[in-house]
């Protein structure tokens, strides 16, 4: 197993990262749009991180008045992880 694929079935393990996979899986969402599956700002800060280095979001900036905002969207590789996310979860009955 290389080390890329190794990062992606630890992230699959932690915490939080199903449910704002699922969130990506509607359309794209701002940082705050996560905040109903992960209250925490500094978790779901982590995540999008890891989402984002292992190529799972794209991220745009987006202009909202006077303000840029990052806005997060799944990328093939996120749509393929969040697929297999589900299988697993199928596999064990969740």
């Amino acid at each position: 197993m290389t080390k890329h694929e190794s990062s992606v079935f630890r992230l699959l393990s932690k915490k939080y990262t199903y449910s704002m996979l699922k969130k990506l899986e509607e359309g794209p969402k701002r940082f705050k749009d996560f905040s109903d599956v992960c209250k925490g700002e500094k978790m779901r800060s982590q995540r999008l991180r890891e989402f984002e280095k292992l190529s799972m979001v794209k991220v745009n900036l987006k202009r909202e008045g006077r303000r840029a905002v990052s806005v997060y969207e799944l990328s093939d590789i996120g749509r393929k992880t969040l697929k297999l996310a589900e299988d697993i979860r199928r596999l064990y009955g969740k």
